[in-house]
């Protein structure tokens, strides 16, 4: 028989009774199998790219207040790595053994799994056994535009859309005690450093005390005081810049080689400022006009005393506003989850899904029976073209088989 297509239908075609009986009767059971599979459905919930929480805070020459305690006090806190955002950092908690563990504690999915008696005796057992099944039903990514899809599965609808509740209200309890903290240890820290600047202001204000009841009161000429005032100002600024400058360079607070540069240049140039404006001279020897130099001692004493005084102040009074904020951040946290598509009933089920089942052992099915039919066809065919190859197989078959039956004997 020639091969080609036309032999192909013709092996179809002898065998059309056999091949219409084995499909109808594995498709008769697939189909049988199909609605004996239990309904499960899926329900989707999709949040919003997370956005940071954050508040306006007080600043001192542009620096928050709330980083200028962090850099007395190492910082606060975290940084995320590079290339990392926030969508990451939630879809860690969501998938954290943590938030699953409390999931399944809290909406008694061990009783759903019938673990509840295994529970009793090995706990650690019955976690390990139910989480594995509640990952195999629940999942959550970031979406190729930066969205977070969960998705839970469950044999009941509402059932599935209790634990996507839950695992929503975990997130954000999660989320909130996380940001809570780090309020906290930021108004600490901000408390701490209030504490440091009123007692520079006590040692401060007795200096000058102290000065006062020595020399008098000396109250300087409104060109003096534009100085000093001009002079305070400059090192507040010096003072910022250089924690700022410090703060990235230790990797407390992020920022780039030409940032750190950026504010190493202002902070020297700030210095010279101060230096300049203190002798009353450039580098080079120049006269620039009035100087704290060029005054008499009790006043140099004096200008300095004053101009520590006032930048002292002025950080206690804006340390002590940033302490009302931060209590008030801590009172007043806020949920930051923005759900697009919260979670509802899907409609319909997603498993298992007949017709796909169906369509896919069909044609599984009609491969096998080809391969079969075609190898039994090219069995055939030796049979009656190669008398002697076949009459070899058939030796080889009894050789076999008396090789049993003398085992059989033996024994």
């Amino acid at each position: 028989m020639s091969e080609g297509p036309n032999n192909f239908l013709y092996v179809f075609l002898k065998n059309r009774v056999f091949i219409v009986k084995v499909l109808a009767i594995v498709m008769a059971i697939t189909v049988s199998i199909t609605y004996i599979i239990p309904k499960k459905y899926t329900v989707i919930t999709v949040i919003l790219p997370p956005e940071e929480q954050a508040s306006p805070a007080l600043s001192l020459g542009g620096l928050s207040l709330g980083e200028f305690a962090g850099f007395f006090s190492g910082g606060m806190g975290y940084s995320l790595p590079l290339m990392t955002t926030l969508a990451d950092v939630y879809t860690e908690i969501l998938n954290s053994r943590t938030l699953i563990d409390q999931a399944i504690m809290r909406t008694g999915y061990i009783d759903s799994l019938e673990f509840d008696d295994i529970y009793e005796t090995r706990p650690e057992v019955a976690m390990f056994l139910a989480r594995k099944e509640f990952k195999k039903n629940y999942s959550a990514n970031v979406t190729s535009s930066g969205f977070i899809e969960i998705a839970v599965t469950a044999g009941k609808p509402m059932y599935a859309v209790e634990i996507a509740e839950q695992v929503l209200f975990l997130l954000d309890s999660i989320n909130t005690s996380i940001t809570l903290s780090r309020f906290q240890t930021s108004r600490e820290s901000t408390e701490n450093q209030l504490a440091v600047a009123r007692t520079g202001l006590e040692t401060t204000t007795a200096a000058i005390l102290r000065f006062e009841e020595e020399y008098g009161t000396i109250m300087p000429d409104a060109e003096i005081a534009h100085v000093m005032a001009v002079l305070a100002e400059m090192k507040g600024r010096y003072i910022e810049t250089t924690l700022m400058a410090s703060a990235i360079r230790n990797g407390i607070r992020s920022g780039t080689t030409s940032q750190l540069l950026e504010l190493e240049t202002t902070a020297e140039a700030l210095r010279q400022s101060i230096e300049m404006i203190e002798t009353g001279s450039s580098p080079d020897g120049v006269d620039i006009g009035l100087g704290l130099s060029n005054l008499p001692p009790a006043m140099i004493q004096y200008a300095r005393l004053q101009t520590d005084f006032e930048m002292q102040l002025k950080m206690s009074t804006a340390l002590e506003l940033q302490v009302e904020q931060a209590l008030i951040q801590e009172a007043n946290i806020t949920s930051s989850l923005r759900i697009l598509d919260p979670p509802r009933h899907p409609g319909w089920k997603s498993k298992p899904k007949r017709l796909y089942i169906w369509i896919e052992l069909f044609l599984v099915t009609s491969v096998f029976l080809g391969i079969f039919l075609f190898s039994r066809e090219r069995w055939y065919q030796l049979h009656l073209e190669d008398p002697e190859s076949w009459n070899k197989w058939n030796n080889l078959k009894k050789d076999i088989r008396n090789d049993f039956r003398r085992k059989k004997r033996k024994k």
